[in-house]
């Protein structure tokens, strides 16, 4: 996996909107061939992650290797485990807690200023920072 040199005007995707993407789903599959045609989008090692957990299907693989070759990464460090776990804190306190997944995903966009496209308006709703949510509902 790559790692991306400079994160402006990069746009991250959760697995859900990739998932649709991959099943042709609009608006998913247009947004993310666009972002995909313009070198801005970035996946996150999170989001990675949930692609491949449980994952069996040779042809599912395959489609998540060519992505995944073709797209930069982002990782979880130090800062963003950081924000995750101010935003854990925060979310706790207010009795409205997301996944973990949810969690360091959304860490690693505030910390690295990445807005985040996701169909999860619901979760990433609590997020505080830069506005994550630039997908569908």
């Amino acid at each position: 996996m790559r790692q991306p040199r400079r994160l402006v005007d990069k746009v991250a995707a959760d697995a859900e909107v990739v998932i649709d993407f991959f099943n042709g789903k609009e608006p998913a599959r247009s947004h993310l061939a666009d972002l995909i045609s313009t070198n801005r989008l970035v996946l996150s090692a999170i989001t990675i992650f949930e692609l491949r957990a449980g994952v069996t299907g040779k042809k599912r693989l395959a489609a998540i290797e060519k992505l995944t070759s073709l797209v930069p990464s982002v990782g979880l460090d130090a800062k963003a485990s950081a924000e995750a776990a101010s935003q854990y804190t925060r979310l706790k306190q207010e009795g409205k807690l997301i996944g973990i997944g949810d969690l360091l995903l959304a860490g690693t966009c505030v910390a690295k200023d990445v807005p985040l496209y996701t169909r999860n308006q619901k979760h990433f709703s609590r997020i505080t920072g830069r506005p994550l949510t630039v997908g569908p509902t």
